[in-house]
């Protein structure tokens, strides 16, 4: 597939069949999601695989489908990444954006996380709406360790339905581009 296809076809996935995702799949996914652009390289992930462990994150997002993916990959973002001693950041003023750069970072890593995963035949859900402290403690991220998203990954149990866009031009404003007119 090449890149376009990819992204015009990738979709969320909220079931799975029980074959099983091998860790070197798993690996080459996170492999390529820490090469996300990133300012901080505040990310954290976390591989859970056995029952128990899918079963709380699925019971922290009210989402029970979760827990039928093969694995959740956690996403977590170190809150103080940039701001430690050593870090380019820490050089600079950019403590003032730490609330933004580590959900920039998360998000372009999850990205291609999930672009990845479609190539490879495998699907994923983006999970963003959950009890952050419920993740964090069944994951065992330490304080300052912010859960930002969870990823099921697994084989689809169908293929996933076609989706259309609204039209371009319902997003984007070219009032300020000269080259445009």
């Amino acid at each position: 597939m090449t890149l376009e296809e990819i992204i015009t076809t990738r979709r969320s996935v909220r079931s799975y069949t029980d074959k099983p995702v091998g860790r070197e799949a798993i690996v080459k996914l996170l492999d390529l999601a820490r090469w996300a652009p990133c300012a901080s390289e505040c990310c954290r992930f976390v591989v859970v695989a056995e029952a128990d462990g899918k079963a709380l994150l699925a019971k922290a997002a009210r989402q029970d489908f979760i827990a039928t993916a093969p694995v959740i990959i956690v996403v977590g973002a170190d809150t103080e990444a940039f701001a430690k001693k050593g870090s380019i950041w820490y050089r600079w003023d950019a403590y003032k954006f730490r609330g933004l750069f580590y959900i920039q970072d998360t998000a372009a890593a999850i990205q291609n996380l999930m672009l990845m995963a479609t190539e490879m035949g495998l699907g994923t859900c983006w999970i963003g709406s959950f009890n952050e402290g419920d993740v964090a403690k069944a994951v065992g991220f330490p304080a300052g360790v912010r859960p930002v998203a969870m990823v099921p990954v697994g084989h689809p149990a169908k293929p996933p339905k076609k989706i259309g866009r609204r039209p371009l031009e319902e997003f984007v404003s070219w009032e300020k581009y000269a080259a445009a007119k």
